[in-house]
């Protein structure tokens, strides 16, 4: 379930990188995030399709689980980006506010002090602003927590198949054998060169995983 949420909310990426057909502006690290979302999503979907595959998830999934974690921290760094982007862009904007403090002044010198209710919608948007910050720190909050609640599952998840791939090898004596590694020795071309790469890649994710949890 984490996986697929993450190859759902990944894949918004496509839409980003597309934003420039409708000429909306994009800086360098809008554009990497958007790069980035899209560089994950094959490790995602390889550990979702495979997750019960009990020949190759065992390294499938590490490969995953350091993908998830690394675009964990990633995602909290962009997190305080966006935040302070938008803050920022609030602040320098005129019309962010819906009465500045020089509209506040004239407003009020103009609106007889007996009007209360003229008083009353001055309030609520001069109070709509703090409301605005509540909402967006707490749901920026809520969602960090899920976020690393996610994580800590992954991880969790990813130890206990790694516990079990080592049983496996120590009760068949170690002759679980992976035929994909032979299909990928024996082909020739461009293609084949890329999932050795791969095959390799997770190899050493399935390793470093291993020995961070022993």
């Amino acid at each position: 379930m984490i996986l697929a949420v993450a190859i759902i909310n990944k894949a918004g990426g496509v839409y980003g990188i597309l934003s420039i057909i409708t000429g909306h502006p994009l800086n360098f690290w809008q554009w990497l995030y958007n790069i980035l979302a899209i560089l994950v999503l094959p490790p995602y979907i390889s550990g979702l399709i495979h997750l019960k595959n009990r020949k190759n998830n065992s390294r499938k999934i590490p490969l995953a689980c350091l993908v998830y974690v690394a675009d964990s921290v990633v995602g909290l760094l962009y997190t305080f980006y966006f935040l302070y982007f938008w803050f920022s862009r609030e602040d320098n904007n005129p019309t962010a506010d819906p009465l500045s403090q020089r509209d506040n002044n004239i407003a009020d010198a103009a609106i007889p002090p007996s009007s209360s209710q003229n008083s009353a919608i001055l309030a609520s948007e001069s109070a709509s602003p703090g409301r605005e910050l509540f909402l967006t720190l707490s749901g920026t909050i809520i969602i960090t927590v899920i976020r690393f609640y996610f994580t800590l599952v992954v991880v969790s998840f990813t130890k206990g198949l790694l516990k079990q791939d080592l049983l496996n090898m120590k009760y068949d004596d170690g002759n679980t054998y992976d035929d994909e590694e032979q299909i990928i020795s024996d082909g020739e071309g461009i293609a084949s060169k890329y999932k050795k790469y791969l095959y390799d890649v997770e190899m050493k994710s399935k390793d470093v995983l291993r020995n961070f949890f022993s």
